[in-house]
């Protein structure tokens, strides 16, 4: 954790002092609503926390962003039965914090990477076993004045296990004046990836409606139900939101939707799988809270 805040006092120190640099603060409050577990019990979660984004414009062909993002996820397990009754993990909080570097190779393609840092652990869990670290690498073209695409690969570890892979997606698909389908998700948090269909009726309004891909891990305290274990949560969240913005520099925005195919897990400090269970599909309602300076 020490790694994380220093390196990241460290890059917003610098980023403050250059002349070019665009900010970006995100707020975001949701609630999950409780759901029946497979082999008992239920489940509900409520979410909290905040990212900032700084993008410093190095020079004409070269620009850096550094990430930090803060989250709490408060689970709330019930039931005298299953999982429910075993109740795993309570809160658990995760920092990530990332630097990505972006050049452009040719007038319409550039090039991105750089490192991530995260943190992750239940409430009581050591956070000197909590660390994980990684990387990213992808390009992004620009085809037409109504489409850019791109992607690229990115690795991570992941606690008590193998590497982990994940695909990076870059879209903007301008579909009409007033519509377009995109990655870059106004209802991001976390470590989400997914796509949005934006329909823009006026300036101060946007309406979305999308699907992602919803991943965290985490370490288990060391004295719960998996003493110095990992838990794992996935889920497929399907949103609609409305955002307004007041300002140019302002936004906020109301959600609503269905969590659907999650799945729960959980694995013993040497890594083996204890148990795996899926959830009942499950209302969600969130408020997100965008800033620029």
């Amino acid at each position: 954790m020490k790694i994380i805040v220093s390196t990241f006092l460290v890059l917003t120190t610098a980023a403050a002092q250059a002349d070019s640099v665009d900010s970006t603060l995100d707020f975001h409050l949701t609630k999950q609503f409780d759901s029946s577990i497979d082999n008992g019990g239920k489940v509900e979660l409520s979410r909290y926390g905040a990212e900032l984004r700084l993008n410093y414009h190095v020079t004409d062909e070269d620009d850096l962003q550094f990430r930090f993002q803060y989250q709490r996820d408060d689970w709330n397990f019930s039931g005298t039965t299953g999982l429910g009754n075993d109740d795993p993990w309570d809160l658990v909080t995760t920092m990530d914090l990332a630097l990505q570097w972006t050049h452009q190779l040719q007038e319409k393609t550039q090039i991105f990477g750089g490192p991530i840092i995260k943190w992750s652990s239940d409430s009581g869990a050591a956070q000197s076993n909590s660390d994980v670290f990684g990387g990213m690498i992808g390009f992004v073209h620009v085809y037409s004045d109504t489409l850019t695409f791109g992607g690229g690969i990115g690795v991570i570890e992941a606690l008590d296990d193998d590497d982990r892979l994940f695909p990076i997606l870059v879209l903007d698909w301008k579909l009409s004046d007033e519509v377009t389908l995109t990655s870059d998700l106004a209802t991001r948090y976390g470590s989400r990836l997914g796509v949005e269909l934006v329909w823009k009726p006026r300036e101060d309004w946007s309406l979305g409606a999308g699907i992602s891909y919803d991943y965290s891990r985490f370490r288990l305290d060391d004295s719960g139900y998996a003493p110095e274990g990992v838990g794992e949560a996935t889920s497929l969240p399907l949103q609609v939101r409305a955002t307004y913005h007041p300002t140019p520099n302002v936004s906020i925005t109301l959600l609503g939707g269905v969590v659907l195919g999650g799945e729960l897990s959980v694995y013993d400090a040497t890594g083996v799988n204890i148990e795996s269970e899926n959830y009942d599909s499950a209302g969600e309602i969130g408020i997100l809270a965008r800033i620029k300076f």
